[in-house]
C-alpha cells in the first residue's frame, strides 16, 4: 500500500504542473524583431502606427456558459386501499437565463524601430 502510495506521487503531482502563464510567455518577446512576433502569433487583431510607433494587439476571448439549476418534482403510485394500481406524475423546472461568463485578455505590443520594446495586457482572463 505504501510503495502504491510513492509511486502515484509523481503522476499526482504532474496533473497539478501548468505551463508558463500567458503574461510570461509574452513578455518573452521584449526586444525581439516585429517579424518573428508576427510569424509566432500570425496577424494582429488590431494595429494602428502613431509618430512612427506601431501597436499590435491580440485579442483572446472565450465564453462559458453556465446551465441554470433544474428542480424536479415526482410522484409515486396512488391507488385505492395501497393496491398495484395508480398514478403517476411528475414536474420539472428550469429557473431561466443561464449564466454566461465571458473571459478576454487583450495583449498589445509597442513596436519602436522594428523590435518589441513593450507589452500591455487588459482583461480578467491575463494570467
Amino acid at each position: 500500500m505504501r510503495r502504491a502510495a510513492l509511486l502515484l506521487l509523481p503522476l499526482l503531482a504532474a496533473g497539478c504542473a501548468t505551463g508558463p502563464s500567458l503574461q510570461t510567455r509574452m513578455i518573452a518577446y521584449m526586444g525581439a524583431p516585429e517579424d518573428t512576433l508576427v510569424q509566432s502569433l500570425g496577424v494582429p487583431d488590431k494595429q494602428i502606427t502613431v509618430s512612427g510607433v506601431s501597436y499590435l494587439a491580440y485579442i483572446r476571448q472565450q465564453a462559458q456558459v453556465q446551465p441554470s439549476p433544474i428542480i424536479g418534482f415526482g410522484g409515486g403510485p396512488w391507488g385505492p386501499w395501497g393496491g398495484p394500481y395508480g398514478y403517476g406524475g411528475g414536474f420539472a423546472a428550469a429557473s431561466f437565463p443561464s449564466q454566461i461568463q465571458v473571459f478576454s485578455c487583450e495583449t498589445t505590443f509597442t513596436i519602436k524601430d522594428g523590435h518589441v520594446a513593450n507589452v500591455t495586457f487588459k482583461g480578467n482572463a491575463c494570467n
